[in-house]
């Protein structure tokens, strides 16, 4: 399957083309192609395109003939739970619960039950067919502008919808926080001053803005320490993030925490992604790889603590992290 983080951010882009609340749905799209062509009629490569990219828009919409794969759930007793559910069934699922992570109703909240692999799968394959489609109606509408003279605005070929290096000329290589009313000497490297704190990283920066939300992270081999470093945290509907050294987001649920008893250890799933600063993650990897194991502990419910016992596996030299349990 793709990189999580790459993919997350395709299915983000091209969802709009998918509701029909918003100008670029794909039906929308069609509509206006038939009526700019105004009669006159495709032939060729042109109509094969655009006849290919409505029957492939209607298998995304129609959950059942347009599925590829279907998943039945069973219960304990080996009863089938309700109808099977289509992969295109799992990928919108995943696109509610997981990714805008909204309340997904129906199916939906069926499917949403699956494991996590199972919904990203299905994922992929939804986004990266209504990938295709897209590129193809940009191709044709391309096309068929230069050859009927539609006349579409021109800014529509040059609107910036991507940051590029070349929008600045100012580079932000270092940020220092100093105390109120200090006065830098011209030529002087402000983090050079007295009291200067640097915050470029944004775990430090985080550390320093809310100091209430920082926390040490202890990975070990066996009961040998490997390295301490600087963490942030976040909660949120009683999920658990924390930010690693600029490198790694972790996330958990505390739900079953919050039930526990003192220094009870409670099993659960963790998600995890790098970010993308590389040099970062490249060096939170040779640690991870020379580590076992994570610990951290944050603040939790009524003045007590959450534990965070995490194993960790390599598995051919990349860096997986399995189920953790919590203690509070």
């Amino acid at each position: 399957m793709p990189d999580q983080e790459i993919f997350e951010s395709l299915a983000a882009r091209t969802r709009p083309c998918i509701l029909e609340s918003e100008p670029v749905y794909l039906d929308k799209v069609f509509r206006s192609i038939d009526m700019l062509l105004n009669g006159r009629q495709l032939t060729g490569q042109a109509k094969q395109c655009l006849d290919f990219c409505r029957k492939k828009f209607r298998d995304l919409r129609d959950k059942d003939s347009g599925e590829s794969y279907s998943i039945q759930m069973y219960s304990k007793d080996n009863v089938p739970e309700g109808k099977p559910l289509s992969d295109l069934l799992i990928g919108e699922a995943w696109l509610y619960s997981d990714l805008v992570h909204a309340d997904p109703k129906g199916d939906k909240a069926r499917a949403a039950k699956l494991s996590y692999r199972d919904r990203y799968y299905a994922g992929t394959s939804f986004f990266s067919m209504l990938t295709i489609v897209i590129i193809n109606m940009l191709n044709l509408v391309t096309a068929i502008d230069k050859q009927f003279q539609l006349n579409i605005d021109k800014n529509a070929w040059k609107e910036q919808v991507v940051a590029s290096e070349e929008d600045s000329e100012v580079a932000t290589e270092k940020m220092v926080v100093l105390p109120p009313n200090t006065r830098v000497p011209e030529g002087i490297d402000p983090s050079t001053l007295p009291d200067a704190i640097d915050v470029t990283s944004p775990t430090e920066a985080i550390r320093f803005v809310q100091p209430e939300c920082s926390a040490d992270v202890i990975f070990l081999h066996g009961e040998k320490l490997v390295s301490r470093v600087h963490g942030a945290f976040s909660w949120k509907n009683d999920v658990l993030t924390i930010l690693i050294a600029d490198a790694l987001v972790i996330e958990l649920s505390a739900t079953g925490a919050s039930q526990a008893k003192n220094f009870q250890r409670v099993e659960t799933c963790i998600k995890h992604r790098f970010t993308a600063d590389a040099k970062a993650g490249n060096s939170l990897r040779l640690i991870m790889q020379q580590s076992d194991r994570l610990l951290t502990a944050v603040p939790y419910r009524k003045g007590s603590a959450l534990y965070v016992d995490c194993p960790l596996a390599i598995e051919s030299d990349k860096q997986a992290i399995n189920d953790s349990s919590v203690q509070k």
